[in-house]
């Protein structure tokens, strides 16, 4: 596997731990507001962790809005690269080079190399 391979997969990694985190959020919230909603199985389950069922609820949500803010963060740093590099302007490229090589490094490998094609193609060093 290349290396930093994973950073093509931040969105997806991203996406399934804001579900979990939600999900167990959402859970406790029910769990702690006595809601009937709630299913047995699932209410059963969260007394028997007794005081864990408080570090549960902090640690989904602060994973919740961890990975909401890194979702949030990959897909602008996403957008504006594919903003940059669809530009055919060699002065609008040259001005911006130094921020898509620096989101270029943090997106993973395909970008990097999208990023060193565009440049080669502008005949820039």
């Amino acid at each position: 596997m290349e290396r930093g391979k994973y950073k093509e997969f931040k969105i997806p990694i991203s996406l399934v731990m804001l579900a979990i985190t939600l999900f167990l959020f959402v859970l406790l919230v029910m769990y702690f507001f006595n809601l009937t909603i709630l299913p047995l199985s699932f209410q059963s389950f969260l007394t028997s962790l007794g005081g864990w069922s408080y570090y549960i609820f902090i640690l989904s949500l602060a994973g919740f809005l961890y990975f909401a803010y890194l979702l949030a963060v990959t897909v602008s740093e996403r957008r504006k690269f594919e903003e940059l590099i669809y530009s055919d302007s060699k002065a609008t490229f040259v001005k911006n080079e130094r921020d898509l090589d620096v989101i270029s490094a943090k997106l993973g490998p395909s970008f990097r190399k999208r990023y060193e094609e565009k440049k080669s193609q502008l005949r820039i060093r």
